[in-house]
């Protein structure tokens, strides 16, 4: 299949996601094979999801382009301090291990290094905080993934030859890899494609496109050419919220992220792995606890660059044997 690729000047990619801001992120989708949705804070519970009005139109111009592709989730790590709505005490109960979409091996339509999984840091936005270098910590995610015992992955760091790799923002070629690292970004992009409020909440989000093909009327199918039940992953978009102040000396507070905690998160994301693990607060303190405790927890709460019990067995689920 022949690549999308729509090459478009930083300062216009700038300049279109301004005059986007005026648009509704909080309209219903009405087919959820068609419009991309995205989870919402956990504040809002298990089971909530909305629409997001700009990747609904980043599908309206993909369909229009003749791609095959669609952006069909994103995937979001909180912050503890995301204002969650006090009336509820259960802010998630995720129990979904996997996601419902999975890479192909030797996929030609990305042009797949056999039954390797392809990352890129796309460099321009790969500085914190104007002086911190994330490279070394999302690197370092991307390592411990691929070191557990049980998996068969092999995960392969690909060069950024200076291409504008972003499927969400529809431009240069997002193909550069299978998992692009865009890098971080001011916030009100995340309120611009995620919804007001994001830029406050939202640590980081993995988008996620499925290949499959539009109809006549923008109408998404996704396609599933392995026959084992789940969507052929086309791509994965990683950002990160430079809003936050950040870190890569490991600590994780009130004031500041650990930079490798939340990459490992995302990556969790970009390798099929969902949000699991009970959110709630506990009354006595006010404070929030999960269960069980692990990576993949929504929201971030402390320090997690290693795997636990249950990240570790979903993992093992989805790639251990791999590339079967």
């Amino acid at each position: 299949m022949k690549r999308f690729i729509l090459s478009v000047a930083l300062l216009a990619l700038f300049t279109a996601a301004c005059d986007e801001a005026t648009t509704d992120p909080t309209a219903q989708a009405t087919d959820a094979t068609s419009e991309a949705t995205f989870k919402k804070s956990a504040a809002e519970g298990p089971k909530a999801q909305r629409a997001s009005a700009y990747l609904q139109d980043v599908n309206d111009r993909l369909a229009a382009s003749g791609a095959g592709f669609a952006v069909v989730r994103a995937e979001l790590a909180l912050s503890p301090e995301a204002d969650p709505d006090q009336a509820r005490l259960v802010f998630a109960d995720d129990r979904t291990l996997r996601l419902s979409s999975r890479w192909v091996p030797g996929d030609p339509r990305r042009d797949a290094d056999g039954g390797n999984l392809t990352y890129l840091s796309y460099q321009a936005f790969a500085v914190a905080n104007g002086s911190i270098d994330s490279e070394p910590s999302v690197d370092a995610s991307f390592d411990t993934w691929g070191s557990l015992r049980c998996g068969n992955l092999p995960l392969v760091k690909r060069a950024d030859q200076g291409v504008f790799p972003s499927a969400v923002f529809v431009g240069g070629d997002p193909f550069v890899a299978d998992v692009v690292t865009l890098g971080f970004l001011p916030g009100f992009f995340f309120d611009l494609v995620l919804g007001d409020g994001a830029s406050t909440n939202v640590l980081g989000v993995t988008f996620t496109s499925v290949w499959g093909s539009f109809d006549g009327d923008g109408n998404f199918t996704p396609s599933d050419v392995d026959n084992n039940g789940r969507d052929d992953t086309a791509l994965k978009e990683v950002w990160y919220n430079d809003d936050f102040t950040w870190n890569v000396d490991g600590v994780t507070s009130a004031t500041t992220t650990d930079i490798e905690t939340v990459a490992f998160h995302e990556n969790g994301h970009a390798l099929e792995l969902g949000h699991f693990g009970a959110i709630v607060i506990n009354t006595s303190s006010g404070k929030l606890q999960v269960s069980p405790r692990a990576a993949m927890n929504a929201i971030i709460l402390g320090t997690r660059r290693l795997p636990l019990g249950t990240d570790n067995a979903a993992y093992c689920g989805n790639w251990a044997h791999w590339p079967n």
